[in-house]
């Protein structure tokens, strides 16, 4: 039976979902949801396109209550609007004009009365080679070399963004809408799905994301780096992920929010929020527009709370930090970006920082310095996330564990035997709570963060000796918070740590 699979049409043997996934050898991550769409009847002509353009989406209803020669041209060239017939090749205080292209329209020079968000054929200089497809700005009366029956219908939606359209900006194309009516769409983990002929399945969603916007892209990687994106908060018009919720973005690329469009909140209590729209929202100051899911949208558009999705992203992630630096190199070179080796350069050596930092400026300059020490110098450690939540957040905040795999360390104050103090952020931990207290004896190895209630709040310490006293900060129990131990604490680790000094960097990982 043919079906299409992951936007291509495919001729398959099975009937069960997880028969097809392996038959076509399809992308597909365990529990992520499955999108399945089955389309009802309906209409050879469809009264409903969208208009997608740098600055958003615009929607043109096509008229019904008479058929004129205007309405089937339109269904016939609307896919001409792309490429140079796609540019605004025309702008008046009264109309917008995107073209032109070439058409059999008969002429007529006299004028005639357009209403506000007309969408209609007209000419340039009375020539039907030079056909546009103008939409009215305001009420007027003019002559473009065609009538009342050049009138297809009106701009129902985006006004404002072909208000802003500027000559020779591009539109991206026209294409019809598929309204929810005439689909019947479901999400499903379920791999004994009975799938029937004619359906479409969607395992993955693809994401493209905007060069404008290249720190909201990497935290996008980052939220999804393992392919994966968890949605925990839904309304009608957006699903949303709050995993990174709480970071710190700049402001990138404000734009409108069409439809499949993704976007980051820079500011505000859900700074660090991600979105991807079902519907088609203004554009907002605090919100950075990065991305675009340019396959799969039916898995947005039937999700449910607590879903998770399967998602690919173009470009991929480009963060090598933790690998090895052959690996890194042999990853790389997948992706055609060259590599420069700094620190260690040993095959076997640990990448621990990179120069870019960031995806869209690696594939801007097609190369990376990948920085690398020895194995023996990335400590594991395991942290108490369970007994100490908030402050095992600020921790990998602080470290850079939220978003990469390798914590960095930078040492403020050692005393020697005794404990070695990390660099904190006063800010940050304005609101850490105390949590996870010593009781009775801290133990060697233990790091722990100076909590709310100290002026020095903030301060991250490890001890180098047991204590009945103070806390890896220096502190008396009840102002720091346990947060971590060293998984290993071997001789060389503690001589190691004991030589640590002032400007010093440790690097950590978590145990696996």
């Amino acid at each position: 039976m043919k079906i299409k699979f992951n936007g291509e049409i495919r001729e398959v043997r099975s009937k069960r979902l997880g028969d097809i996934i392996e038959e076509l050898g399809g992308a597909y991550r365990e529990g992520c949801i499955i999108a399945i769409v089955s389309e009802k009847k309906r209409e050879a002509l469809k009264n409903e396109f969208s208009m997608k353009t740098p600055k958003g989406e615009a929607k043109i209803r096509i008229g019904r209550e008479k058929e004129v020669k205007a309405m089937s041209l339109f269904h016939d060239v609307y896919k001409e609007f792309h490429n140079e017939s796609g540019r605004i090749g025309w702008i008046s205080e009264d109309i917008t004009g995107i073209g032109p292209i070439r058409t059999n329209l008969s002429v007529e020079k006299s004028e005639y009365k357009y209403k506000k968000w007309d969408v209609f054929f007209g000419f340039g200089g009375f020539d039907p080679s030079m056909t546009y497809l103008m939409i009215s700005k305001r009420d007027h009366e003019a002559a473009y070399g065609t009538g009342e029956d050049a009138v297809i219908g009106k701009l129902t939606r985006g006004r404002s963004i072909i208000s802003d359209l500027r000559e020779g900006d591009r539109i991206e194309g026209i294409s019809p809408i598929v309204t929810k009516a005439e689909r019947i769409g479901v999400v499903t983990t379920d791999l004994n799905t009975r799938i029937e002929e004619g359906q479409e399945i969607s395992t993955f969603a693809k994401i493209k994301l905007f060069r404008e916007a290249p720190m909201s892209s990497e935290h996008f990687l980052s939220l999804t780096r393992d392919g994966v994106f968890h949605i925990d908060d839904l309304s009608y018009t957006y699903l949303a992920s709050e995993a990174l919720k709480s970071l710190n973005l700049p402001v990138e690329n404000i734009s409108y929010r069409s439809k499949y469009y993704l976007s980051v909140r820079s500011s505000g209590s859900e700074k660090g929020k991600v979105y991807a729209y079902k519907e088609s929202r203004l554009p907002h100051p605090s919100h950075n527009v990065f991305g675009e899911v340019i396959q799969g949208g039916d898995l947005m558009d039937y999700a449910h709370f607590g879903d998770s999705v399967h998602i690919s992203t173009k470009p991929k992630w480009m963060s090598v930090v933790g690998k090895t630096q052959r690996e890194a190199e042999e990853y790389l070179e997948s992706e055609d970006i060259g590599q420069l080796r700094e620190g260690n350069k040993d095959d076997n050596a640990v990448v621990v920082d990179q120069e870019p930092a960031l995806t869209m400026d690696i594939m801007e300059v097609g190369e990376v310095k990948t920085i690398g020490v020895k194995k023996e110098w990335v400590f594991p450690i395991e942290l108490f996330y369970d007994e100490a939540p908030k402050t095992v957040w600020y921790f990998k905040k602080l470290t850079g564990l939220i978003n990469r795999p390798i914590g960095i360390l930078k040492v403020h104050f050692s005393v020697p035997g005794m404990m070695v103090l990390f660099q904190g952020s006063a800010d940050e931990a304005g609101t850490l709570v105390p949590e996870n207290l010593p009781k009775g004896e801290v133990k060697k190895g233990i790091l722990g963060v100076t909590n709310m209630s100290r002026a020095n709040r903030g301060l991250m310490g490890i001890r180098l000796d047991d204590s009945k006293k103070y806390g890896p900060t220096g502190e008396t129990f009840d102002g720091v918070n346990l947060v971590l131990s060293f998984s290993s604490l071997t001789p060389s680790t503690m001589s190691f740590l004991s030589k640590l000094k002032e400007g010093d960097t440790i690097y950590v990982k978590e145990k696996e």
